[in-house]
């Protein structure tokens, strides 16, 4: 039987205390990210290291009206490391008129250092493009830098990966520069002063959109993205990998075998070898359904497995062994899975939410390469539109 034990939180301080990752009797518990919980903090994401490093990031609108307008959202940024909270800080920097920075994503390599990418409107023209900070595991700002060379039209949707045994790093995002059909590209980097090359990672035609990449220690980029190449509404899952200097790994080709109806919602996570694990959801049986399906390294998998819900996240720990979080209901649930499919031996599913009040919702996730679960999500428990992010700690990949 689970059991929900106290939360240690202080907020008002630099200490936020959580569940060691490896709880022994694999109990959930649950803390709140944001220190300060004036106006809306939602739409988190969240990275594991090895070593023990966990990093949040969300945005953070103050203003106490209307909370899904974005107008003056900044960036914020949380970095804990076995539990205890080293810093919290804002990385975006306002701006004028109408200014937005949103739908943030976050890398963390062994020893704290960070990657944050967002979506950036500066000057509140209604145009973003993607801007790149890197910190330290002070908190301390080591570089900037924008993604997209061509600051045409707009770019959205950015996603970081980071190498987890050195500094290279990889920025996907959608590119519309012509306000018509949005591209995906990957800019790589072998440090934040360092961009090796930006490619669009599919051919000329159609839509694509909604990207994520994933990387392991060769540093190869691997990329997940929903594609409509002949332009007829119907969305599948694209999938390629890029070498450390941008040339094609794995040719183009589809994460998912089901084809009917919609495939769309693509997420992806890596292992230290470079084995990965895309999920997406698919309306191909008539109702929506989380897919999931695990790669080796070099593009081999068995049929994908299928799972209630959308809006899903997966992670994946160096045995192959997989987890997928997702929204159904207005709750988060994970599980997870062999690289076959198969749940023997691996956690069960549950409703990971506290609480089974208000919603739940944008729901974030990082695995460990041994097991190890964390989990975030908007937490909106009153009903009254307005979010806090919340971080969910002690769960590991196993029942053994």
């Amino acid at each position: 039987m689970r059991r929900t034990l106290a939360i240690t939180v202080a907020l008002a301080g630099s200490l936020c205390l959580f569940a060691a990752p490896a709880a022994a009797d694999g109990t959930l518990t649950w803390a709140t990210v944001n220190s300060t919980t004036t106006g809306d903090q939602d739409n988190p994401s969240v990275a594991t290291s090895r070593d023990g490093y966990t990093a949040v990031v969300w945005e953070d609108d103050r203003d106490t009206t209307n909370p899904t307008d974005t107008a003056h959202t900044e960036v914020y940024l949380r970095l804990y490391h076995d539990g205890a909270s080293l810093f919290e800080r804002k990385v975006s920097t306002g701006g004028s008129g109408d200014w937005r920075h949103i739908q943030p994503d976050v890398a963390v390599r062994p020893g704290g250092d960070t990657v944050v990418v967002w979506s950036d409107d500066q000057d509140g023209n209604g145009y973003y493009q993607v801007r790149v900070r890197t910190f330290d595991a002070a908190g301390t700002l080591t570089g900037t830098a924008t993604a997209n060379a061509d600051a045409s039209g707009q770019q959205v949707n950015p996603e970081v990966a980071v190498d987890p045994d050195g500094s290279a790093f990889a920025v996907v995002f959608e590119d519309d520069q012509t306000d018509t059909a949005p591209t995906v590209r990957l800019s790589g980097y072998t440090s934040i002063t360092s961009k090796r090359y930006e490619r669009q990672v599919h051919a000329n035609g159609g839509t694509n959109r909604h990207a994520d990449v994933a990387m392991g220690a060769p540093g190869n980029a691997i990329v997940v993205w929903d594609e409509d190449m002949d332009g007829n509404g119907y969305y599948n899952v694209g999938l390629a990998s890029f070498t450390p200097s941008g040339a094609v790994k794995l040719a183009k080709r589809l994460a998912n075998e089901a084809t009917g109806g919609q495939q769309r919602n693509a997420t992806v996570a890596a292992n230290f070898n470079g084995d990965f694990v895309a999920g997406w959801v698919t309306d191909h049986s008539g109702t929506d359904q989380v897919g999931v399906r695990s790669f080796t390294a070099t593009g081999a998998a068995p049929a994908e497995a299928f799972l209630p819900g959308g809006d899903p996240q997966v992670g994946l720990d160096d045995q192959r062994h997989a987890v997928a979080y997702w929204h159904q209901n207005g709750d988060v649930y994970v599980q997870g899975l062999n690289p076959d499919g198969t749940t023997y031996d691996r956690q069960p599913r549950i409703r990971a939410n506290e609480t089974a009040a208000g919603t739940q919702t944008h729901p974030a996730l990082a695995v460990d390469p041994y097991g190890r679960i964390t989990m975030t999500h908007s937490d909106d428990a009153d009903g009254d539109g307005f979010e806090e992010v919340v971080i969910g700690t002690g769960l590991t990949n196993s029942t053994w």
